[in-house]
Formats: C-alpha cells, sequence, structure tokens
C-alpha cells in the first residue's frame, strides 16, 4: 500500500512538473551547428511573431526564454530557413527550469534571386513587426540598419531578400537615437555614428564589427570635407559667408596642386559680407588688440546674441551646390545660375548644361504635379541615375533627371505614404521610413518600405 502511495505521488509531481513547464516560460540554451557539427554563429532566432529573441554567439549559442509548443523560427543567409516546435523531446534537462536544445541547420545550395516587386504598392523592406528602423543604407551588398525594439538596439545587416547576412548588439553607452546614425564616406565605408564618436563598420560575409572609434570632430575633417574621387583629382568643398558661397576645389592626387574648380554664390552674398564685416568691427571694438579677423574662412562670431543668430539664420539660408561623380566624370548643380557645370576627371571643365525642372511653373496650379523643389537630389548608384525630389501636402514626387540634358524623363510619384524620411534609391527600388501606426511603443516608431520604379 505505501509503494503505492509512493508511486501516485510520484506521478502527479511528474503531471504537476510537466504542467508547470507548459504554463511558465524556460529558459533554454540553444547549440546550433551544420551537418558537419561545425557550430554557426549569428543565427538570428525569432519567435511566432517575428520577434528577435536570440542571436548565436562564436560558439554558436545563444540563450532563449520561451513556452513548450511555441513554434521559433531560426534565420541565416547561408543555411535554410526552419521553423520548430518546441516540445519536451527536443529539449535536455540540466536543472530545474532549465534545458539545452541542439539544433542542426541545412546549407542552402540555391539562393533563390531578388524577388521582383510586381504591383506599384510599397512593401516592407524588412518585415518584423516588433522591431523599427532608427535609419539604414542601401548598397550593393544589401542593406545596413540600426533597429531597435524599444529596449535594444541592434546593427542588422540583410540582403535584398530580407535574410539576416549578421546583426550585432549596439552597446549603450553608443547612445545613437535620434540623430544622424549611419554615415557612407567617400571610399564606401559604412560608419556608425554616436554623440561623440565615429565608429567604421567592417561586414565581411556573416562577420559585422565595429572598428576603433574616432571623435567626430577628426571624423569630419577626414572625410565630410571630401565631396569626391576621381582617378586623378580631389575634389573638396568650403563654405563661405554664412553657406552663401560654395567653393569647389580640386587637388591633383599626383602633384598636389589645388585649384579652384567651381564657385557659386547666392543673391543673398553681399548681405553676408555686410553681416560679416559688422563682426569683424564689433569684434575689434571688445579685442581691439586683435586682427582685422577679414579672412572669410574664420570662424564666425561667437559672442553674437540669440536672438541675432537666430536672425541670421533665416536671412541667411544656405544655398544647395550638390555635387554627383558619376564615373569619373564630375557634375555641380548651380540652382542659383540654373546649370549643371560638367568637368572631367582631372577637372577639365567640359561646359554647361541649363535646367529648368527646379523652377516653379507660373502655369502650374497649387496642386499640380509639378510639387514645389524639395532641395534634394538622390543618386541610384547601381543604375547611375538621378532623381529630383518635389513634395506637396505629403506627398513626395521622384524625377529623373537626363544629366547631359538637364530635361526631365521621368516621373514617380510616392502617394502611399504621406511625409516618407530618408528616401534613398538602388537599382531601380525606391525606400523610405515611415511612421507605422503598427507600432505601439509611444514614439516616432520607422518601418523601411520598398517600392520598385524601374524594371
Amino acid at each position: 500500500m505505501k509503494k503505492l502511495l509512493l508511486i501516485i505521488m510520484l506521478l502527479n509531481c511528474c503531471v504537476a512538473f510537466s504542467q508547470q513547464k507548459k504554463e511558465y516560460p524556460v529558459t533554454i540554451e540553444v547549440i546550433v551547428s551544420d551537418n558537419s557539427g561545425n557550430v554557426l554563429k549569428d543565427v538570428a532566432i525569432y519567435n511566432s511573431n517575428n520577434k528577435l529573441i536570440g542571436i548565436t554567439n562564436q560558439e554558436g549559442i545563444t540563450w532563449i526564454t520561451a513556452y513548450l509548443k511555441d513554434a521559433i523560427i531560426f534565420s541565416h543567409i547561408s543555411f535554410e530557413q526552419k521553423v520548430v516546435k518546441i516540445s519536451e523531446t527536443d529539449l535536455y534537462e540540466t536543472e530545474f527550469n532549465k534545458f539545452i536544445m541542439i539544433m542542426t541547420l541545412e546549407e542552402r545550395y540555391n539562393l533563390l534571386p531578388e524577388v521582383e516587386i510586381v504591383e506599384k504598392k510599397p512593401q516592407l523592406a524588412y518585415e518584423n513587426k516588433e522591431i523599427w528602423v532608427l535609419d539604414y543604407y542601401v548598397d550593393e551588398k544589401g542593406i545596413m540598419a540600426v533597429t531597435s525594439d524599444g529596449r535594444k538596439s541592434y546593427l542588422l545587416h540583410l540582403s535584398f531578400e530580407q535574410d539576416t547576412i549578421s546583426i550585432k548588439e549596439i552597446d549603450k553607452k553608443l547612445d545613437v537615437i535620434y540623430r544622424e546614425i549611419l554615415y557612407r564616406d567617400i571610399f564606401g565605408n559604412t560608419h556608425l555614428m554616436s554623440l561623440d564618436s565615429a565608429f567604421q563598420i567592417h561586414s565581411e560575409k556573416d562577420n559585422l564589427q565595429l572598428l576603433y572609434g574616432v571623435t567626430l570632430e577628426k571624423h569630419q575633417s577626414t572625410f565630410k570635407s571630401i565631396d569626391a574621387l576621381t582617378d586623378s583629382i580631389i575634389v573638396t568643398k568650403k563654405k563661405l559667408y554664412s553657406g552663401q558661397e560654395v567653393v569647389y576645389f580640386s587637388t591633383n592626387r599626383n602633384t598636389g596642386k589645388t585649384e579652384v574648380l567651381c564657385d557659386v554664390y547666392g543673391s543673398s552674398r553681399e548681405m553676408a559680407k555686410n553681416w560679416r564685416m559688422d563682426e569683424i568691427r564689433l569684434r575689434r571694438a571688445l579685442e581691439p588688440g586683435k586682427s582685422e579677423f577679414s579672412n572669410p574662412y574664420e570662424k564666425p562670431f561667437e559672442w553674437e546674441s540669440f536672438e541675432a543668430d537666430m536672425l541670421k539664420r533665416v536671412m541667411l539660408q544656405e544655398i544647395y551646390v550638390p555635387l554627383l561623380n558619376v564615373d569619373n566624370k564630375i557634375y555641380i548643380f548651380d540652382f542659383q545660375k540654373d546649370y549643371i557645370y560638367k568637368y572631367d576627371e582631372e577637372g577639365k571643365y567640359l561646359g554647361k548644361t541649363e535646367i529648368s525642372f527646379h523652377l516653379k511653373s507660373r502655369y502650374a496650379r497649387r496642386d499640380a504635379l509639378d510639387n514645389p523643389w524639395d532641395k534634394k537630389l538622390i543618386y541610384d548608384k547601381a543604375r547611375k541615375e538621378c532623381y529630383a525630389q518635389f513634395i506637396s501636402s505629403g506627398t513626395v514626387t521622384l524625377k529623373k533627371i537626363d544629366l547631359e540634358t538637364g530635361n526631365i524623363i521621368d516621373t514617380y510619384i510616392l502617394d502611399d505614404h504621406y511625409f516618407p524620411e530618408n528616401i534613398q534609391v538602388y537599382d531601380g527600388v525606391v525606400y523610405y521610413q515611415f511612421i507605422d501606426s503598427r507600432m505601439t511603443f509611444g514614439k516616432d516608431c520607422r518601418s523601411l518600405y520598398k517600392l520598385r520604379i524601374e524594371n
């Protein structure tokens, strides 16, 4: 009788323990390898809600918290995606409420080509509904993005098919939220920008690393002063008189000789000069022993009042003088005199082309497609095509520019989402961020969308 009671008690304990595992989350150590027994790092594990819950480390190990019978997804760029429903038979118990799961992934031999967007409707470029995109950049290697789930931030490298190539959690000390986060330098390198430092991102296959950081001042002096590189010259830019004059310089890479390539100035340059002279007079009055400070490159007067500084910013808005380097050929846009100036790889002037696409038509209705010029050019590096951005009532219109003639040759209206942000074009696909109403974190949560406009 005592033995019978003992057996019944043990059975009841087992049932209770099994029930507890079903009702409460358990901690699972997940070990992922290939068919040859080689451990796999950077394997992303998602739950059924497409929320990232784990990433394997160098040893192919990660820890997740889940319920029994939960469905989890294993994703890696080089291996077939695998969906597993957690069961007791898949787990090896190490101690109370802690288990080990060993998972093997099949190598992906036949990668599917990029999926073409048939319908002219935007689609999510990253479909994880629990994650929003803080910043991104698209190039030939895929999509580099900084993402967040409200608690942690991640540096994420995606293929165009949304496969996770590599992923890295960003240290909280970097504090990258609500500013320009990703910066692409003239050499094609991408940098992660924090509040006080910049870190070059190194991505090779499934390995994603942040190289040593440099100060923002050093980063700006090293990269942001260079606007173009050809086989023969380095092109740099100087802004004068509160941005009312922009001068491009060319430096020969062999001789080191520097010459003025192009000088563009606006109608407010004389006003800016007079403002500058007033600063010099005031500085001379307060610091009589110092020079005249007549150098236009001199740092502006630091003792201006807040009101004067704001007035100056309103009255003297910087002119927009973009530069494009297309196959070692330099194009400089002068929207003040309505020309595109062209130069060869050695900086030799080739001529100019008149432009008028940025000018408001006197015959256009307020609701016409000639939306107001948004003072922004977007360059598709894959197809070497240039687009001008226009916006009216939140609707963005992209107009493709023929760089040789200056004419508009195609027009594309992005009318599915109002006020899209951070618009980029790569290989005929428009990418942009949009505040998504699906998000409920109480912040401006932006999803990443894509829309094919060119076949």
